[in-house]
């Protein structure tokens, strides 16, 4: 299969799924309290559900991977897509909004392990990392998009995932068209626990933990900082999500760059200019350069990083691609949780500064940790 045709049904899938179903929430929850009259603790409950969907999801996926074929997988994402989509816009009540983000967390756990599956099977090796990377970018594209609709349509937000809704048709629609009809499935070893590769994988796993946790504060709070910090312009608090998709962009060349200078030098870079993205807006968030240099940053490295972590997962779980990379993106995604939860009280108690100091530091730490020979 064309690598190129892959990566043109792949990469808005991943758009649709983390951005358009899973990352709009946090922006759209201004809007959605003000109709529902949701308090802190019922959207911090639903905002978790998401999280918990998309670790049950990748369990999923990861499971059934030998049971039923990637395309099956595919489009169970883009059916959980829609659904979810279509209850949030239409939900009457925090309950039913809470199912609505439930569903469309599923659809983003469900989308990423088989494409790795597919890529594994159809693509030449040469190509396989730059097919994954830029699959992964889809993740930028659609952080920019929601947070340039957030933007346009202010508290239109029922209008908003409706649009999303029918965004999500179209990709799916397109998927199920262009992946491998008789698409094989994965080994019989996959699902299985080869003991080897998990003692390897040691590494993998805590640095996805760390990251996960690093990074959680500047996807939970970086926004709402930016907008109540009188020392720089408003528009660059609106625009904060948008620069962060765009630059992600960027992201996409890290398989290009992991073949050519190696896996380990990919990921000191990125962990340095994801660290560096947190100290910056903890540091000096009253330069008005901070503004643009952090989600910058933070953005295109966060990209990078992941594409990172699915290279470093395929490579260790060479029986199981989706395992490669289900594996430390479920990592990542539990750091993630934890972090909300730890970011939420070190910002109530100290400050968002030293909350972002703090992160930027446990992202440093993340640096010990390297492949195993």
């Amino acid at each position: 299969m064309n690598e190129k045709k892959l990566i043109v049904v792949g990469l808005p899938m991943i758009a649709v799924t983390y951005g358009l179903s899973r990352f709009s929430y946090g922006l759209m929850l201004p809007y959605i309290n003000d109709t529902l009259k949701m308090d802190q603790y019922t959207s911090g409950v639903i905002s978790s559900l998401s999280y918990i969907a998309y670790c049950i999801a990748i369990v999923l996926a990861m499971g059934f991977s030998n049971k039923v074929t990637s395309k099956f997988i595919v489009v169970t994402a883009g059916l959980t897509s829609i659904i979810g989509l279509a209850i949030i816009s239409s939900s009457p009540n925090a309950g039913v909004l809470g199912l609505g983000i439930f569903l469309a967390g599923l659809s983003t756990g469900f989308s990423s392990p088989p494409y790795a599956n597919i890529i594994d099977q159809n693509v030449e090796p040469k190509l396989q990392n730059q097919t994954n990377s830029w699959i992964n970018s889809g993740t930028s594209i659609g952080t920019a998009f929601t947070g340039l609709i957030a933007i346009i349509m202010a508290d239109s937000w029922r209008e908003t995932y409706f649009i999303f809704m029918i965004i999500a048709i179209f990709v799916l629609i397109s998927n199920y068209k262009v992946l491998p009809k008789n698409q094989p499935l994965a080994g019989k070893e996959a699902g299985r626990f080869v003991k080897e590769e998990w003692k390897s994988a040691t590494p993998l796993i805590l640095a996805s933990l760390l990251l996960g946790i690093s990074c959680s504060a500047y996807w939970t709070f970086s926004r709402d900082f930016m907008l109540n910090n009188d020392s720089v312009p408003g528009y660059l608090g609106e625009w904060l999500w948008v620069i962060i998709g765009l630059a992600g962009l960027v992201g996409g060349a890290a398989g290009a760059f992991i073949n050519k200078f190696g896996l380990m030098p990919a990921y000191k870079i990125s962990v340095i200019a994801l660290s560096t993205s947190s100290l910056l807006l903890g540091a000096f968030a009253d330069h008005i350069v901070t503004g643009f240099l952090s989600p910058s940053l933070f953005g295109s490295s966060y990209i990078f990083m992941t594409g990172v972590l699915i290279v470093w997962g395929i490579s260790l779980f060479k029986s199981n691609p989706s395992f490669g990379l289900g594996v430390p993106f479920l990592i990542l995604a539990l750091g993630q949780a934890i972090g909300a939860v730890f970011s939420g009280m070190i910002a109530g108690i100290m400050g968002y500064q030293t909350l972002f100091i703090g992160a930027s530091i446990i992202g440093y730490i993340s640096l010990v940790f390297k492949q195993k020979n």
